[in-house]
């Protein structure tokens, strides 16, 4: 399950490989699930910062907006992401992304791979219609990236009914302010900044979950559709720790390079809304934990 944390952990995921490859989406009927994510809020004089855990891409019968995530969007004077993607960051992210995506000239995935694990991941990539060819110049992590989250897309996930996204059409439709909590720079360098031995670990673990990818998606999204911290956990959180470099790097290092940025939050004297990766929130090295321990009292209200 540890590859999973990108749909958690990282929104540029989700916009950016959709672009780069574009596949039929399966319209998977199902019966509506109604939501009730966790909401964080944290006060001081006059400024209140609220903290709404996304995942980058849900499937459609998930509805989530409305009640008091609605209420407190609707009240929000600044919503912040974890990056703003615009139309020219898309551009920028696909184009860095690539560069440091390639493999060096004359090297190929199938040299980082057993031949039965090359084997298979051709199989599974020409399942959601990448041809093989296309991956066999691309690193470890890029491959991990493109084939799990094209086969959690043909399985009904879709990236505009993804929190953030749709939090964001909804900040710019009414022109809220709107701002970030990293660099695109630096929100792309957790995902391909890993030596070679550990992206490789990657795309091995996620060969490994594909054939039960759909009932170890769901049962995390439950546990985020029900505001359950433990389950998150038990379910998110524990496994990504087994890769200690990447979880260092993807989540805890990142939660304390946005601290800074959610204090001078709460000095400007507004209502704000924070959305980003819901796996940055929970746990003893989430946002909301490591607030608590700076002096911050910060309570649940959803």
């Amino acid at each position: 399950m540890k590859f999973l944390y990108k749909f958690f952990t990282n929104k540029i995921v989700s916009v950016l490989f959709v672009a780069l490859f574009v596949i039929p989406q399966i319209s998977n009927a199902q019966d509506e699930l109604n939501a009730h994510p966790a909401l964080w809020m944290i006060e001081k004089d006059n400024s209140k910062v609220y903290f709404l855990g996304s995942i980058h891409l849900l499937p459609k019968n998930v509805k989530w907006y409305g009640g008091i995530v609605k209420e407190v969007f609707d009240n929000a004077d600044e919503v912040v992401f974890e990056v703003h993607m615009t139309p020219e960051k898309e551009a920028q992210a696909q184009q860095i992304t690539i560069e440091n995506g390639l493999l060096p000239a004359g090297d190929e995935l199938r040299n980082y791979l057993k031949p039965e694990d090359y084997q298979y991941l051709s199989e599974q990539a020409v399942a959601v219609g990448i041809p093989a060819t296309n991956l066999a110049r691309f690193k470890p992590w890029f491959a991990s990236i493109a084939l799990s989250i094209n086969v959690i897309k043909k399985h009904g996930w879709d990236p505009d009914s993804g929190v953030d996204k749709f939090i964001e059409g909804l900040a710019m439709k009414e022109n809220k302010r709107i701002s970030e909590l990293e660099t695109l720079d630096d929100q792309l360098a957790t995902l391909y900044d890993h030596p070679l031995t550990i992206q490789t670990e990657m795309l091995v673990d996620t060969l490994d979950q594909i054939k039960d990818i759909q009932n170890i998606t769901m049962e995390m999204v439950g546990s985020w559709a029900n505001g359950d911290e433990k389950g998150m956990e038990e379910s998110l959180i524990k496994p990504m720790q087994e890769q200690k470099e990447i979880y260092q790097q993807l989540v805890v290092e990142r939660n304390k390079r946005w601290l800074p940025v959610i204090a001078g939050l709460l000095m400007k004297k507004q209502n704000t809304l924070v959305v980003a990766g819901v796996a940055h929130f929970i746990g003893d090295d989430g946002v909301i934990k490591m607030l608590g321990q700076q002096g911050y009292k910060v309570k649940r209200i959803e």
